[in-house]
């Protein structure tokens, strides 16, 4: 074990004796930054949510992009993009020895077209409006999102069908307005709940079934604010306190989590874990430090993991079927040995420091090639002469300082305040400005309202309030079926509302407030929930 002063923070951080063996198992030298600023670094380069108008440079379509105008990004078209129309080669270049690498490897960036969104563009179907997606059907604003149809507005939905407006939901089915549930059926409103139907405004609940209101209820049905009534009684009641209209669902949301906070709260959320630390995790064996993500096995600093993913460390944004990956940003579908790259997807493997890559293996600081090996700066290379000219570079990167370290912030293509950094390490523009970083205002639009144009009543209280949102058919007719009040906030600010039932990605020491057993949570000491261990959680529940 080994403690040492992150060179971004100053702050203290241990490498214990696993981690130096991932090092030497991957080849990569041991951090200089502590894991939190590894994380923020790149979160930073994580644009899920904000989108700008553009036009293809191939094509001349006008699309929407997560790069805006002025980012000095070249975009091409999903259709482009994806299309054999065009080689990555044909921007390739030589290494020079007499700059530093990175600094060169983001001016090829800026020559080569990127794709306008992220996504595997071609398994979807009529989702055209999404980003960071694969295998969707008739989804709309759903992003960081797989396996899902009739989806709309949405982030890390998975497996999912007919939902609206809902964060982190996996296999679920007609779900509204739900934060952290799984397996869920006709579950409305509610919190951290998993194989539920017919629920509403409930949090921690688990095979219960025509529950309202209710809080840390195992297998349980007709209760209402933890209280059980008989079937007639129950529906009878229901009626009365069904959410047909806004007031009724904000008042009926100020009274659960009055109730939400006075009962004890697991120290972590998740199902299924094994000998895993972090939070929001479901089926992991062996997953330290890890936040929000399931199947995870043999890893650490890993984030946003969907599908089965080993072996990786500071790894955020995707997996399925993955494996040997180390600060890497956005990676998977079968990729295996990925070290310092953005965007390596479908069969990739032995990669370094490579972006918006497709099906290719041995690239080394290499963009947007597909199906391509041993290659550097998109130029072609014999076998031989690649594995040269890779430890000639590596060993001039090491000299320098460079190798070992992820994209810096500086030269992200996105403003600090568009991408995921943002919400879970806030900054202010000041504060942003004053790192080095880049800050993106957002842009005025003059929305005409009326018909299926609603103003939003956050309107001026956010940065990131759209001010004016149109209402499409889609959740229309969701509304309608279900009978619920069409919303008055733009899909932004119910977007940040559900955020702020998210706990952070951080772990903090404090004692379970039943037993007085050291515990790591999500829960910082100075916030009121009752937090308990495990065990004494599992006494607890009903």
């Amino acid at each position: 074990m080994e403690s040492r002063i992150c060179k971004n923070c100053s702050a203290s951080f241990t490498i214990e004796p696993d981690d130096f063996g991932f090092y030497e198992k991957m080849q990569v030298p041991s951090p200089t930054w502590c894991p939190e600023c590894r994380l923020i670094r790149r979160l930073a380069r994580r644009n899920e949510r904000s989108f700008h108008r553009r036009t293809c440079e191939k094509c001349i379509k006008q699309m929407i992009s997560i790069f805006a105008e002025d980012s000095g990004v070249h975009v091409y078209c999903s259709p482009c993009w994806w299309s054999d129309s065009w080689d990555g080669l044909e921007y390739g270049g030589d290494v020079d020895f007499s700059k530093p690498f990175l600094p060169q490897l983001d001016e090829l960036f800026h020559r080569v077209p990127i794709m306008t969104l992220y996504g595997l563009y071609t398994t979807l179907v009529n989702s055209d409006y999404t980003n960071m997606v694969g295998h969707l059907k008739n989804c709309y604003m759903v992003t960081y999102s797989d396996h899902c149809e009739d989806a709309t507005y949405g982030s890390f939905v998975n497996w999912s069908k007919n939902c609206v407006d809902n964060l982190m939901a996996e296999r679920c089915e007609l779900c509204y307005e739900t934060i952290n549930c799984s397996k869920c059926y006709r579950t409305f409103f509610s919190v951290d709940c998993e194989g539920c139907s017919d629920v509403w405004f409930s949090k921690n609940c688990a095979g219960c079934n025509n529950c309202f209101g209710c809080v840390n209820l195992r297998n349980k049905s007709y209760h209402i604010f933890n209280e059980p009534y008989s079937k007639e009684e129950y529906e009878k009641k229901l009626k009365e306190l069904y959410p047909d209209s806004l007031e009724k669902i904000e008042a009926t949301q100020k009274k659960v989590e009055a109730l939400w906070k006075e009962a004890p709260q697991k120290f972590m959320h998740g199902w299924r874990n094994t000998a895993s630390s972090g939070d929001y995790l479901t089926d992991t064996k062996n997953a330290k430090d890890c936040f929000i993500g399931f199947d995870m096995e043999d890893s650490r600093y890993c984030t946003f993991v969907t599908g089965k993913l080993t072996d990786a460390y500071d790894f955020t944004n995707y997996g399925e079927n993955s494996s040997k990956i180390y600060e890497t940003l956005q990676a998977g579908d079968q990729v295996y040995n990925i070290k310092f790259s953005h965007w390596a997807i479908t069969n990739c493997q032995n990669m370094e420091y490579s972006l918006f890559c497709v099906g290719s293996k041995d690239l080394f600081g290499c963009v947007g090639l597909k199906k391509r090996q041993y290659c550097i700066f998109n130029k072609q290379y014999s076998k031989e002469g690649y594995e040269e000219l890779v430890a000639k570079i590596k060993s001039q990167m090491t000299k320098a300082g460079e190798y070992g370290e992820f994209f810096p912030i500086s030269i992200s293509p996105f403003g600090y305040n568009e991408t995921t950094a943002q919400e879970f390490f806030p900054l202010t523009k000041e504060q942003a400005l004053a790192k080095g970083y880049t800050w993106r205002d957002p842009v005025s639009r003059d929305y005409k309202i009326g018909g299926d144009v609603v103003a939003c009543e956050n309107a001026g209280k956010t940065t990131s309030c759209t001010t004016a949102f149109k209402l499409v058919p889609q959740e229309l007719q969701f509304y309608e079926r279900m009978n619920f009040p069409v919303p008055k906030l733009c899909p932004n600010c119910r977007h940040e509302r559900r955020l702020a039932f998210r706990n952070p990605m951080k772990l903090w020491s404090r004692q379970c407030a039943k037993c007085s057993k050291e515990i790591q949570t999500s829960y910082s000491p100075e916030r009121p929930e009752i937090v308990y261990c495990e065990s004494c959680y599992q006494q607890e529940i009903i």
